[in-house]
């Protein structure tokens, strides 16, 4: 009786050692195949499996030295650069730092019809890759454009990092580039600090503990630890986004309510930014400069490209009803609040909502990212804009 109880006991140990061994075997075999994936296909570098890390004071911080090798780089202090800046200037150079979003960082598309185009834009295919060789031929002298953008940032992340980061590098302007992600918010008493919809990490971790806050924790440390999760949770996604439009009600926007809103949340917010990010730029004497950056469902001269048309047939099917009104007749608002926002420290305001009259290739790859030929026109349109800022300033 006892040799049987032991023989089984013995069986049952080596089964549960086969199965633990099948196990990591095929979790290694996954990892093995993951990381061969990531990196044959999609630029992994073998090292940064995100772009962005946690940033003490304004959420979100790109992840200093980040490489994907189909073409994004980001330098040792973080800026989207493949050379390192040094915090002093070199003599007689005249240095520029672009701010904004994902649009000034250069994001790749969004759109399930963009994604096979563009899903990489280049360091070299970015605003402020084209804007400096731009305006070192127009003006005939050194000038320095550093891309300081942060996806998916507000204007108020931009009045912290001047103070935390920018200004220690001694600019001589700085070209905020904004719109889409705070400009236009609808909701009654939106406050852009509070409200700010990446804040999500900070309060599953700092909040009360919960068993929701435990697995959100753990699956975002295996999104960046694991190969095999990072590809499974990327591929899902697109069917998880599908399958909660099943039955979903689309929201509608009540267009009249919306912009009334929308118009007193900009005096709370939005207005209040741009106002003390350039009375801070004016101390320091340093130009200032707000582009309000176009998006695809503005009405414009441009004649929508057979993809931006299926982009645009995108939003207008799974966004909100009355979006695309909205938005328009927000824009003349928007303008009107951002041109009064600017006088008060004597900033330069530029509406670049039109610039791509004539140009029949593709300028946007989604709702508001744009091509490299995209990129090119905001940069010379901006370019002839601040030139003669820069030769005023110069004399």
């Amino acid at each position: 009786m006892g040799r049987r109880i032991g023989s089984e006991t013995w069986s049952m140990r080596v089964r549960v050692t086969g199965y633990l061994v099948m196990a990591l075997f095929t979790v290694g075999v996954l990892e093995a195949a993951s990381y061969w994936y990531l990196m044959a296909f999609e630029g992994y570098d073998g090292t940064h499996l995100i772009s962005y890390e946690f940033d003490d004071y304004k959420n979100m911080h790109p992840v200093p030295g980040y490489v994907n090798t189909k073409g994004i780089y980001h330098n040792a202090q973080g800026f989207r650069e493949q050379s390192d800046t040094s915090r002093e200037k070199q003599p007689g150079v005249y240095r520029i730092f672009v701010m904004g979003g994902s649009t000034a960082y250069g994001l790749g598309s969004l759109s399930a019809y963009g994604q096979e185009k563009y899903a990489v834009i280049r360091n070299d295919e970015t605003i402020d890759a084209y804007l400096e060789p731009y305006l070192n031929q127009k003006l005939g002298r050194r000038v320095e454009v550093i891309n300081a953008a942060i996806t998916s940032h507000y204007s108020h992340h931009h009045l912290i990092y001047l103070n935390q980061t920018i200004l220690k590098y001694h600019p001589d302007m700085v070209v905020f580039i904004d719109g889409f992600n705070d400009y236009y918010a609808y909701d009654k008493g939106f406050d852009q600090f509070e409200d700010y919809a990446y804040q999500e990490r900070v309060h599953a971790f700092m909040d009360e503990p919960s068993v929701q806050a435990l697995a959100g924790y753990t699956g975002w440390w295996l999104f960046r630890k694991s190969h095999f999760i990072h590809v499974f949770a990327k591929a899902l996604r697109p069917w998880w986004i599908k399958a909660n439009r099943i039955g979903a009600i689309r929201p509608k926007i009540d267009v009249e309510k919306a912009l009334k809103n929308m118009e007193e949340n900009g005096k709370n917010n939005f207005v209040k930014m741009v106002e003390r990010n350039g009375l801070i730029l004016a101390h320091e004497h340093v130009r200032a400069v707000f582009v309000l950056q176009p998006e695809i469902v503005f009405r414009q001269s441009k004649r929508l490209s057979p993809l931006e048309q299926q982009i645009f047939q995108e939003m207008d099917s799974h966004w909100q009803e009355n979006f695309v009104e909205y938005k328009n007749q927000a824009l003349p608002i928007v303008r009107s609040l951002l041109r009064q926002a600017t006088q008060v420290s004597g900033a330069t305001f530029a509406d670049l909502t039109d610039p791509f009259k004539g140009l029949d290739d593709d300028a946007y790859t989604d709702y508001c990212h744009l091509t490299p030929a995209g990129n090119n026109r905001v940069a010379a349109r901006l370019g002839d804009l601040i030139a003669p800022i820069i030769v005023g300033t110069s004399q």
